[in-house]
């Protein structure tokens, strides 16, 4: 298991079990689309790609190993929920938000910069940067599991054409322009520290203003993966 509760503590560290793998990680942008979820639900049912659902997208990925949230206002508004109970993979959340948190199944990991908020990476198993958004964090855990590429699907950094803000319904608050420069200068921060850690990120979400990773198709970001593993 990725997520490990560590002896005589309520924090989990992150195991280095996908050293050299490919991670999706799904998050709540109005780009992701029904095709892409299916596409990489392909790749991972043969085994090919390991996959971080972050916050709702749990409900579209049941299968993903992964369940990453940051907000403890989303976990009373999910934790009761049949498809949140029923999630098979694990769920993850940040040392903020562990006062709240009151299910032991909920692994929590560190804030390196505990009690404010960081940027940059984390290379410490046993916490992560907040970078302000859980997508930033849920990146960081996947470096720190040892992923060699991170796909990005729904990682917009802008409302869609039409206004909206997520492919949902959105947390019940308005997203303001400045979390969105919050939310680009977390990835712009970190983007040489995780190629330095060998990582290599592409940005598969089609109306992306997060500029700092290379761009391309899911089609072609899965299929030059899949080449590099072979």
């Amino acid at each position: 298991m990725i997520l490990r509760r560590r002896p005589d503590s309520r924090f989990s560290e992150v195991a280095r079990e996908w050293d050299g793998g490919t991670t999706v990680l799904i998050g709540g942008g109005p780009s992701l689309t029904d095709d892409q979820v299916r596409a990489v639900s392909e790749k991972h049912a043969r085994g090919r790609i390991t996959c971080i659902a972050v916050n709702d997208a749990y409900q579209l990925a049941p299968w993903a190993e992964i369940c990453y949230f940051a907000d403890s206002k989303w976990w009373e508004r999910h934790h009761g929920r049949h498809e949140f109970v029923s999630f098979a993979g694990q769920k993850c959340s940040i040392q903020d938000s562990m006062t709240k948190i009151t299910d032991d199944a909920v692994h929590i990991l560190r804030n390196r910069d505990f009690p404010r908020h960081g940027y940059g990476l984390s290379l410490d198993p046993a916490a992560i940067v907040t970078g302000r958004n859980g997508g930033f964090q849920a990146l960081n855990l996947a470096v720190l599991a040892g992923s060699r590429t991170a796909i990005l699907l729904g990682f917009d950094g802008q409302p869609g054409a039409d206004g909206k803000t997520h492919w949902h319904y959105g947390h019940g608050r308005p997203t303001h322009d400045s979390a969105y420069e919050e939310y680009r200068n977390s990835f712009a921060s970190a983007a040489t520290a995780i190629r330095e850690a060998g990582v290599r990120v592409i940005n598969c979400s089609s109306r992306s203003v997060i500029d700092v990773f290379e761009k391309m198709t899911l089609e072609k970001a899965l299929c030059e993966s899949a080449a590099a593993v072979a």
